[in-house]
């Protein structure tokens, strides 16, 4: 007797058993995987592991990614992809410029540009009142910078005889990158004494920046070769460039061996004013939607800023505890908007 009632009882738990492991994985979520573009910039969040186990455990989501400049990736993507995710809203105007159409668009994440260049350098800019320095955050007036840019003064005219050539701001280039394009319109606007660039203002405006982007010669397709060759070949090569403020913050994060080597030497300077890049991701597919959701969860925002400098809806306003950069701004205050996608337009035709 007693043995018929465990073996009832054994029967009834396999019964329960097979009944719930076919109903977990009836329910199970599948895997899913989206591919699309972004900017080399954001290699290093969608590369790390914590990025990656964090998507596949809350959302079964593979984030594949092929590297693209912002805006060569809204003029020339594939059709067979889930997403674009450049650099700025200026990229997502172009988008819609011409022609395309997405599923769904919402701005990820910010980041401010900013220059960077060396002790040396910064120093010599502050003794001619072009840069500053308030506590230990450092800043740079860009019509006075843009002027000596304009008047082809060299380094030598400023006191740094070590260095070569004409004071010029190298960048990537402006039709192809978003830190170049966003560039572009930071100089455009201080060459035009910081004030809003109409149609009317072109036609001189124009002509100086020719005359800038011809001096500076070949530019770079990606914001991150940019910033390495910054920190490879040193302060004669690159004086200045132009970039993320991410970048500097990831760095120091990713490389911290590295860091601890450059950090006194690099600095990091906001432009007066600056403009934000707003990385926005643009959902082409129903599956490129799901990659939307999951970067807008609050781990992964929080992620971005702590981890890649990424400044979110989460973190990254009056915080810079997470990072070893002395002279991080937290609240940037000086902000310009971008000239108008028509001007813009004219502008990058210019430097072409």
């Amino acid at each position: 007797m007693k043995k018929r009632i465990w073996g009832l009882l054994v029967l009834i738990v396999v019964i329960v058993a097979s009944g719930l492991y076919y109903f977990m994985d009836k329910n199970k979520k599948e895997e899913v995987s989206i591919t699309g573009l972004i900017g080399g910039e954001k290699i290093g969040l969608v590369e790390s592991d914590n990025f990656k186990d964090t998507l596949m455990e809350k959302y079964k989501l593979n984030f594949d990614y092929k590297k693209d400049g912002s805006l060569d990736m809204v003029e020339n993507y594939p059709a067979d992809i889930d997403y674009l995710f450049p650099s700025s809203e200026l990229a997502l105007e172009l988008f819609k410029h011409l022609g395309g159409s997405a599923k769904q668009s919402e701005i990820v994440f910010n980041t401010p540009i900013v220059l960077y260049s060396r002790k040396l350098v910064v120093d010599g800019l502050i003794k001619e009142g072009i840069a500053s320095k308030e506590g230990d955050v450092y800043y740079v007036d860009m019509v006075k910078l843009a002027s000596l840019m304009k008047e082809e003064k060299t380094w030598a005219d400023i006191g740094l005889n070590d260095l070569y050539g004409r004071i010029l701001v190298d960048t990537t280039d402006p039709n192809k990158s978003n830190s170049g394009n966003m560039f572009l319109g930071l100089l455009a606007n201080a060459l035009n004494g910081n004030k809003s660039l109409r149609n009317s203002d072109l036609t001189k405006l124009k002509e100086d920046l020719k005359n800038i982007y011809g001096a500076i010669g070949y530019m770079q397709g990606s914001s991150s070769d940019m910033f390495n060759q910054f920190l490879r070949q040193g302060v004669g090569a690159y004086p200045i460039i132009a970039g993320y403020e991410s970048q500097l913050l990831e760095f120091s994060k990713t490389d911290k061996e590295m860091f601890e080597k450059i950090k006194d030497d690099v600095i990091m300077l906001y432009p007066k004013p600056t403009v934000y890049s707003s990385h926005v991701y643009i959902a082409l597919t129903d599956k490129g939607k799901l990659g939307l959701l999951s970067l807008m969860d609050s781990k992964v925002q929080k992620m971005a800023w702590e981890e890649h400098g990424f400044r979110t809806v989460v973190a990254g306003s009056e915080d810079k505890d997470s990072f070893d950069v002395k002279n991080l701004d937290p609240v940037v205050k000086q902000v310009m908007s971008m000239p108008r996608l028509d001007i813009m337009l004219e502008l990058m035709k210019a430097v072409e």
